[in-house]
This record gives C-alpha cells, sequence and structure tokens, in this order.
C-alpha cells in the first residue's frame, strides 16, 4: 500500500536538485540511487517531478538498481496503474515496470482492464500490447 504523502523532503525538491539526483544516479552514487528509486516511488507533484521520475525510469530501465529497489518502484507504478492515480509521462514508468517485471505488469494490467474507468483502460490496454511485442514475447514462441 503505497502512502497517502510522500516524505518533506521529497515534495520540496526542486527542479535544480532534481537535476542534481539525476546526475548523481548517473554517476553511479549509491545514495543517490536509494533517493531516486525512493522518488520514484513516492507520490509528490511538484514542479517538474513527473519529467524527473521519467528521467529516472528511463535511466533505470537499462540501468536497474537492486531487486529490492525495483520491487519498490514497480509495486509503486501497478499501484498507480490500478488505482488511475498517474499524470503526464507515465508511460515512461510502465517502460520501466515492463523491463524490470513484466510479470506484475501484466496482472496490473489485467486488473486494471477491467476499470470503470476509460482512461485507465487505454493504459492497461496500452501496457498490454507493449507486453505483447517485446522481445521476451516473441522468444517465448507464443501468438
Amino acid at each position: 500500500m503505497r502512502p497517502s504523502f510522500a516524505a518533506l523532503w521529497i515534495r520540496s525538491l526542486t527542479k535544480s536538485e532534481l537535476h542534481t539526483l539525476i546526475d548523481d544516479v548517473k554517476a553511479g552514487d549509491q545514495d543517490a540511487i536509494a533517493r531516486a528509486t525512493a522518488f520514484v516511488s513516492a507520490e509528490s507533484f511538484g514542479m517538474w517531478h513527473n519529467r524527473a521520475r521519467a528521467k529516472l525510469c528511463r535511466y533505470f530501465k537499462n540501468h536497474p538498481p537492486t531487486a529490492e529497489q525495483c520491487h519498490q518502484m514497480v509495486d509503486a507504478i501497478t499501484n498507480r496503474l490500478t488505482d488511475g492515480q498517474f499524470s503526464e509521462q507515465f508511460k515512461d514508468q510502465l517502460s520501466m515496470a515492463i523491463r524490470l517485471a513484466p510479470d506484475e505488469i501484466a496482472d496490473a494490467a489485467a486488473l486494471a482492464s477491467g476499470s470503470e474507468r476509460g482512461y485507465i483502460r487505454r493504459y492497461a490496454n496500452w501496457v498490454r500490447n507493449a507486453l505483447d511485442s517485446s522481445p521476451a514475447a516473441q522468444d517465448s514462441g507464443e501468438p
């Protein structure tokens, strides 16, 4: 279950601080990676937060942190999908979750496909199409 509010340090991050965090993550700073995974997992709506979350997800998609940190982020993303609590650039988060935990995000998409809300169903269908066209799905020999 996700918290209703992000920690104060997350809510108060400025665009400049987010740029620094992203740069530190790309430099391999383990403390920055831990802070970044907490940031991606948290609910925050500050200026530039969704953009920074998208940039971090695109990086983590190809340079995953620890398994525990991946699980933390994927869990938050699956909750966002099923609850419909997401904003712009959410597909970057979904793409990372597809790469890191395809089975978990597939289960979330199946659940979200039954939502009464059309926008949630649209994102669930996008996930299902992305999973169907992923190299892992094509290599499995399934239609």
